[in-house]
Order: C-alpha cells, then structure tokens, then sequence
C-alpha cells in the first residue's frame, strides 16, 4: 500500500505557485459561480421572471452553451488553434453559469408557486430536488464544476473532449423529463434531502468526468478502433433491440418494423403508442447495418485481416450515418405528424382498456377504448417528454457512433492531444478518490433520511440497490489498485463499469423498476 501511494505522490508534484498565479487559475471556476450568484440575486430581488432571468430559459442557454464548448473542445483537438482552446473553456464556464443559476432558481420558482412555508423545514422544502428532471440538472452541474475544475489547466483541456458530449446528451434527456414542479408529500419533507441529493449530483458528475478519463486512457493505451467500435455498435444493438420491449407490441422494432411513441393528453403521458411513420423501418435497417458491423469486427479481431477490417468499418460508418437520419426524421416526425391518434396500432387498444378500467373502476371494452381515443384524438399529441429514455438511448448512440467514427479517423490526431498516459492515469485516481468518499456519504445520508421518513435506515428498495451496486464497483476501483497495484487498464475498465452503474441508478431505476424511488410524473 506504502508503495503505491508514494508512487501517487510521485505523480502529483506540488507547483510552487504564488498566490496571485493560484488565484488567476481558479478563474474559470470562481467567475462562472459568481455569475450565476448574480443571476439569482437579480430574480429574487425582481421577486418575478426578468428577461431571460427564469429557469427554463437559463437551462436552454447552458445546453446551448455545453454544446458550443463540445463542439469547440472536439475541434480544437484536429485544429489546434488557440482560440478554439480558449472558447472551449469560456464555454463551458458559461454553461456552468447557467446551468447552476438555472437550477438554484427554480428553488425560488417552487417556493413562489406554493408560498413558502414558514420555517427552515419550509425553505429546504422548495430545494429543487424534486424529481429527476431538477435532479439531472444538478448532476449536469456537478459534471461541469468536475469538467471545469480539470480543463481550467491549458494542459488537460483536451480532456473535455471526451466529457463534454456526454454531459450534452445527460442534459438534452433531462430537459425531455419535462420541466414542472412537482409537490412533495410531507413524509419526504426533511433537511437530510437537500444534503443527500446534493451530494449525489455532485458524486455523479465527477463520476462522469472520470469515465471520460477512463475512456482517453484507453485510447493513450493503443486500444484497438475496432474493439471500441465494437462496445459502441453492442450499445447500439442493445438500445435498437429492445425499443419497444414491455410495450403492447413488444420489440417493435426488430420484428414489426414499428416504432411508436406515447401519445399526451394535456400535460400526461397514456400508455398508448403510435406510429411514426418511416422511422421504425429506418431503424430496422440500422439495426441491420449494426449487427453486420459487429460481426465484420469481431471476425478481424480473431483473424486479423485488413479486408474485413475495411467492411466492418464500412458498415460502422453507414450505421451511424443511418442512426443519425433516424434521430433526424423521429424529431421531425414528432414536430410535423397531424392527428397521431390515427395511427394508433390495433393492438395497442387491449392494453389502454385494460388501463382506462383500472383507471375508472368499471369495464372498459376495446370498442369503448376506441371509441374514446377517436373522441379525443384532437386533444391526443406527441411531446418529447413522452419517451425520454428511449430518446435519450437513441441521442446517445448517435453520439457515441459518430465520436467513435471520427475519433479512429483521426486517431492519431486525438492522441497525441490528450495528456501522457501516467496523467491520465493520476488523474483518473483522482478522481475516483473523490467521487467514492462522496457516493459513500450518498449512502450515508441516504440511510438517515430514509429512517426519518419511513422508519428504517434500509429496505433493499431498487434505487439503494443501484447505489449500493455503483459504490461498490468504485470500492474495486481503489481496493484493487491501493491493494493489489492494479493500474491502467483495469483500473479504466471499473471506471467505466463504475458509471454505467451510476447511469442505470439514476435513470433507469425509475423507469424501469417499480421502488420507493421512481418519481410521480419524474
């Protein structure tokens, strides 16, 4: 143990900095903080939204803003051009700014709407905090300072290539969870939430920080392009293959060429999908394209032949391609699709009867549901927020395909870019040093307020599960590298292991898994 935390120490030389030089280099971290202190000073002051003073505006302007700082940090990479450098920081710093301000100021919308109760149980109780959507936001906002923090440093900044694409497509889902307010009940009314949920947007931003840290590490290592080509086309195959999975129509993608989306009545989302027309065979055909991927790379990997390797990238590139016009024309189709209610699929109707009775406590017959559906159907619309997981899936493959094409394009470019790999490699340990202490406060805190709200500390709900699970992959990280020296790549593969587990605990357990945890209305 002695040896590797010398050999850490080794790797992290203290710089002998004066004070004034210190300071200017936390800039980027202290005026983006300052600024968004100021933004919401002024809408408290104004006690009403001013200009673009609110939250959802301020939330749409840091997405803009994390986007122009992907776009510039992934540019600057092949350019190298120091005012794209320069831009990518001042970009994400101003993301940052909106995105905190944004987030602290529906704190102050929530206490407007429902007039802020009388005592500190009454201040914490409008922390935005309140579902996933102001829950995302704050994982963004930890994201950034963890981002910010790193690529402050000329040095590193190339880093935020790898980070910065992910947090765009976290925050682009939050904003599709819907933006409303929700009401708490009492029983979750306490001063451990605040602390609790603060500490997990924070331990989870810095944990997607160090998956991007992971992911250049493998990348300085001498990976193969073809094996990440493979992990990412598995991801493909993954979110394609199973759209539609626990739906009426089950898997209707692969095998009934049909994606369907739920359709909105008011402000909430039916269990009853409709068709967009030419995007389920679109991905169909992608989903082709992504299998004879697979199976062209994993042929060169055993046999090594410079033919195949061609054709399987071949068919990557044309995947991509494919995955982002299917990205292109379901948002196009959200937007454009006249009276979707038409297009609802005969089998969907058993199910929704079934619903509408539990629904109305009486019998509902498949013409009564019918019958209803044609009665309503101007009042029947599509919204972004109906699906937001599988939209989220597809967003990010769309993500991931293109940076893993463009990054084996250019893959000489993007390494010699990123820091040496024993940088890398301390920093990785870095972080993960911190973001397992804070999942373990997580843990921590999450016990004391479950026994104040429900009278235990711990009930093996899902989300806990899921906690318990991500925390413990972080553990392997430090135990196996503290203990056993493990470096390196198999340290990179629990960091990645470690956020994949950080992903499903926060999205995908209240989706998918029924708990104590999964948001009313998320």
């Amino acid at each position: 143990m002695s040896r590797a935390i010398k050999h850490e120490e080794a790797m992290m030389p203290e710089l002998e900095l004066s004070l004034p030089a210190k300071a200017a280099g936390l800039l980027p971290i202290i005026l983006p903080i300052a600024g968004a202190v100021l933004l919401i000073m002024i809408r408290i002051q104004a006690g009403r939204p001013v200009g673009f003073i609110y939250s959802d505006a301020l939330v749409m302007l840091a997405l803009i803003s994390y986007i122009c700082a992907a776009v510039l940090l992934v540019t600057n990479i092949f350019v190298k051009e120091g005012v794209l450098d320069r831009l990518g920081l001042f970009t994400t710093a101003l993301g940052y700014c909106f995105n905190l301000s944004g987030w602290m100021i529906r704190w102050v919308e929530a206490g407007d709407k429902e007039g802020w109760k009388a005592g500190i149980n009454g201040v914490w109780r409008y922390f935005p905090l309140d579902n996933l959507y102001a829950l995302t936001l704050g994982f963004c906002a930890g994201a950034g300072i963890a981002t910010l923090v790193v690529i402050r440093k000329p040095k590193y900044r190339a880093l935020g290539a790898l980070s910065m694409p992910i947090l765009v497509v976290i925050l682009a889902l939050g904003m599709m969870l819907g933006s409303g307010i929700s009401t708490l009940p009492p029983i979750l009314d306490s001063y451990w939430r605040p602390i609790h949920v603060s500490i997990a947007t924070l331990a989870y931003g810095v944990c997607l920080f160090s998956f991007g840290l992971a992911f250049a590490y493998l990348l300085k290592d001498g990976i193969r392009s073809e094996a990440v080509a493979i992990w990412a086309a598995g991801y493909g195959l993954l979110v394609l293959g199973t759209l539609g999975y626990g739906t009426a129509e089950a898997y209707s993608v692969p095998f009934h060429m049909q994606y369907t989306v739920n359709l909105f009545l008011d402000k909430n989302s039916l269990p009853l999908r409709t068709e967009l027309p030419m995007v389920g065979p679109l991905m169909a055909l992608t989903l082709i394209v992504i299998v004879a991927a697979i199976g062209l790379l994993i042929r060169d990997h055993f046999n090594r032949d410079d033919r195949v390797r061609a054709w399987g990238w071949k068919a990557f590139n044309a995947a991509m391609i494919l995955q982002v016009l299917v990205l292109a024309l379901l948002l196009f189709q959200m937007r454009t699709l006249d009276n979707p209610a038409q297009r609802v699929p005969a089998r969907e109707y058993p199910a929704f009867a079934v619903w509408m009775g539990e629904q109305s406590q009486q019998p509902v017959t498949v013409d009564d549901a019918q019958r209803w559906v044609q009665q309503n159907s101007a009042s029947l619309k599509l919204s972004m927020t109906s699906n937001p997981v599988e939209f989220g899936g597809l967003m990010g493959l769309s993500v991931a395909l293109f940076l893993v094409a463009l990054f084996s394009w250019k893959r000489e470019a993007v390494v010699t870019a990123l820091p040496g790999i024993k940088t890398i490699d301390s920093l990785l340990y870095r972080t993960v040093g911190v973001a397992f202490p804070l999942l373990s406060l997580l843990l921590i805190t999450g016990a004391v307020w479950a026994n104040e709200s429900w009278g235990r500390y711990w009930g093996w709900d899902s989300k806990e599960v899921g906690a318990l699970v991500a925390w413990m992959a972080y553990a392997g990280f430090l135990h196996t590298r503290i203990a056993h020296g493990w470096r390196g790549r198999r340290s990179a593969y629990f960091a990645l292991l470690g956020f994949a587990l950080v992903i499903f605990t926060w999205l995908g357990v209240s989706f998918i898994i029924p708990g104590l945890h999964s948001y009313a209305g998320v």
